[in-house]
C-alpha cells in the first residue's frame, strides 16, 4: 500500500502556515523538522486539518521544530487537527500546542507571498 504524505507551505503576515496532509509515522519524519522551520523571530503554524495519522516519532519532529522556533524567537504552533489525532495530543498532554485558526492563517498573501508543495511517498 502506498500512502501519500505531504507538505505544502504559504507565507503569512509575520510567517508561515505549513498544511501536513497524509499518514505521518517513522517512514515521514525523515527530514521534516527542516520543513518545519521559519524566519527566526516568526509564527510558524502548522495546520494538521488534512493529517490523518501522527505517532509519537513525529510529535519528536514537531517538538524539535518548536524548540527551534523558540529558541530563535518564534512561535510554532499546531492547529485543526483530526479527532484522531486530537486525542493524540490530548494523551501525549502535548494538546498545549494547539492553537484557534485566524482566519487570516486562510488569506492568500500579499504580493510577495509563495506557496511550496513537496509530496512524498513512502
Amino acid at each position: 500500500m502506498v500512502d501519500s504524505f505531504g507538505v505544502t507551505a504559504r507565507d503569512i503576515k509575520g510567517g508561515r502556515v505549513l498544511e501536513l496532509s497524509g499518514e505521518l509515522d517513522v517512514s515521514t519524519c525523515q527530514g521534516l523538522v527542516s520543513k518545519l522551520v521559519g524566519v527566526p523571530g516568526s509564527l510558524v503554524v502548522i495546520d494538521l486539518s488534512k493529517v490523518s495519522f501522527m505517532d509519537s516519532s513525529d510529535l519528536g519532529v514537531i517538538n524539535r521544530a518548536r524548540r527551534t522556533a523558540m529558541e530563535e524567537g518564534g512561535v510554532l504552533v499546531v492547529s485543526r487537527p483530526q479527532p484522531m489525532v486530537h486525542r493524540v495530543l490530548q494523551i501525549t498532554g502535548l494538546d498545549i500546542w494547539l492553537a484557534d485558526w485566524d482566519p487570516q492563517w486562510s488569506a492568500q498573501p500579499d504580493g510577495n507571498g509563495r506557496a511550496e508543495t513537496n509530496r512524498s511517498t513512502s
